[in-house]
């Protein structure tokens, strides 16, 4: 459970931009489908990593992020997708979904995904590992976002707070906090019981994504 305070959402945000378009797709990192969507003018960016995109997959995804709008007091309109998505156009309602024609692509997720793919490029790269396993790719795609939800997006409706703060009042990151970089070694200690034992109290582990308590979720 998150122990942070939110910020409160400006009103003119909610009335001015409280209609919110969606734009979602699916792509693979590598061999991890990841669920992607991303809003018109806020930027706020999900991904979800999921094991298959059939039609009760699809409708879960769009169902959980249309009711994340919701809930922080938005109201998505329309959806915008590809064919695969056509499945699902009457249980959405009264979401409106627009499906685009055959072989064409939806532009503002595509820009989305080649972002997170560059991100996750560089990310695997200044990691000290030959090799990366599944759980570690879908633990870096929701860093990345994590990261790029807190600043302000280049092409969103404000300069100074970041779609983050804008959708879930998540305040802006406090660099003290960030001390661990992604893929890190970390020493956890180990509270063991009985604790008068020779037994080693700290733990080898690999840094992943945040808790949640300070920083946005993905």
């Amino acid at each position: 459970m998150p122990t942070f305070e939110a910020v409160p959402i400006p009103p003119p945000v909610l009335e001015h931009h409280r209609k919110i378009t969606i734009f979602a797709d699916f792509f693979y990192a590598q061999g991890v489908l990841v669920f992607n969507s991303i809003s018109r003018g806020i930027g706020f960016c999900t991904v979800k990593p999921v094991t298959n995109h059939d039609k009760s997959t699809i409708l879960q995804e769009l169902e959980a992020v249309v009711k994340l709008y919701q809930h922080c007091g938005f109201h998505v309109c329309d959806i915008h997708a590809d064919q695969e998505f056509a499945c699902v156009r009457t249980d959405l309602l009264p979401v409106e979904l627009n499906i685009v024609p055959a072989d064409s692509h939806v532009g503002e997720v595509e820009c989305s995904i080649r972002t997170i793919k560059e991100h996750l490029h560089s990310c695997v790269h200044g990691l000290p590992f030959q090799r990366v396993p599944k759980l570690l790719i879908q633990r870096m795609v929701t860093d990345v976002i994590c990261c790029l939800k807190q600043f302000p997006w280049k092409n969103g409706i404000s300069i100074d707070m970041s779609p983050a703060t804008l959708v879930t009042g998540h305040q802006m990151p406090d660099y003290n906090l960030m001390r661990l970089e992604f893929g890190s070694y970390v020493q956890v200690f180990e509270d063991n019981t009985p604790s008068n034992t020779p037994q080693a109290r700290s733990l080898g582990e690999i840094a992943l994504d945040p808790t949640g308590n300070g920083l946005p979720f993905p």
